[in-house]
């Protein structure tokens, strides 16, 4: 009885302590989610890294194949602008896709890599090179204009 006694009051404690530290409390913005399939875009609008990273590696995936990185470059630019070292990885990933050419508009593609090196990410030039030349000449000059360069 006594031992019973010592464990339950042991777990109540244990309880409280957790209570008190915010461990296993849910808080009122994921109580805001739904369950299930919208659960991670919800908390993703939110600001939760782990799910913005979830929603960006899902619109890269999805790039892949629909030649439209523009989801996946956003999510992977929020997460490397909030210091999210997945983020930043994310971003590279997007960057080298966007320097091949898989992004289906190369003007675009083009401004974007500009934006970056023009940001301090010169690494990116060889990419932009790259693409550039899979670009035609009407391209490059639109891009150029965009760029103001």
């Amino acid at each position: 009885m006594t031992r019973t006694l010592c464990s339950l009051l042991i777990l109540v404690v244990f309880a409280f302590w957790l209570s008190t530290n915010g461990i296993g409390r849910v808080t009122a913005a994921e109580t805001d989610c739904p369950s299930g399939e919208e659960w991670v875009p919800c908390r993703a609008q939110q600001g939760d890294s782990m799910a913005m990273y979830v929603m960006g590696r899902r619109a890269y995936d999805d790039a892949r194949t629909s030649g439209d990185f523009t989801a996946a470059l956003g999510w992977s630019r929020k997460l490397a602008a909030a210091g999210d070292e997945n983020g930043t990885r994310l971003l590279k990933m997007v960057y080298l896709q966007l320097g091949w050419g898989a992004h289906r508009d190369y003007v675009q593609a083009y401004v974007w890599l500009s934006e970056a090196i023009a940001a301090g990410d010169g690494y990116l030039t060889s990419w932009r090179n790259k693409l550039v030349e899979k670009m035609s000449a009407e391209q490059i000059a639109e891009a150029k204009k965009r760029t103001g360069g």
